[in-house]
């Protein structure tokens, strides 16, 4: 004659462990429910529960310039000059000089690409420093008065 088996302890003690942790859930669940439908008291001032106020607590600092990579002219119009060349703070202070391509009649010019922000100058022409002539915004830093070009 068979015998029929019957579920030993351990097997009760899992079923018993199914049936606690899907009522946990359950419950849990229930909980989660009736806070993402706002009908627990006082839950508001904890978090927010819509998309709105959500965005609202959400502060973004504003960028005070872009990131966007922009061409600026340098020019410079001085008679009687052979060489002029860019000294600033984004070419080492003419340590990578840029120089100055020469039109007709002492004008010459030059494009830089720069990204936002400000940018301190000088012309370096025949070996002197010249302040810009058509840029009144300068500065004196390090002892050493300077222009400075401002790209937005």
């Amino acid at each position: 004659m068979t015998s029929i088996k019957r579920p030993g302890a351990l097997f009760a003690f899992f079923l018993f462990l199914l049936i606690l942790v899907l009522t946990w859930f359950f419950v849990a669940s229930s909980d989660y429910y009736d806070y993402a439908a706002g009908t627990i008291e006082n839950t508001a001032s904890i978090a927010p529960l819509n998309k709105e106020s959500l965005r609202a607590g959400q502060k973004k600092k504003p960028q005070p310039y872009d990131t966007e990579v922009k061409y600026r002219k340098f020019y410079l119009t001085i008679p009687g000059a052979q060489k002029v060349e860019l000294a600033a703070d984004f070419n080492r202070w003419g340590k990578d000089p840029i120089e100055l391509k020469a039109y007709r009649k002492g004008y010459f010019e030059t494009s830089v690409a720069l990204t936002a922000g400000e940018y301190k100058y000088v012309f370096l022409v025949d070996g002197d420093e010249v302040l810009d002539p058509m840029n009144e915004d300068r500065q004196v830093v390090n002892g050493r008065r300077v222009c400075i070009k401002t790209v937005k």
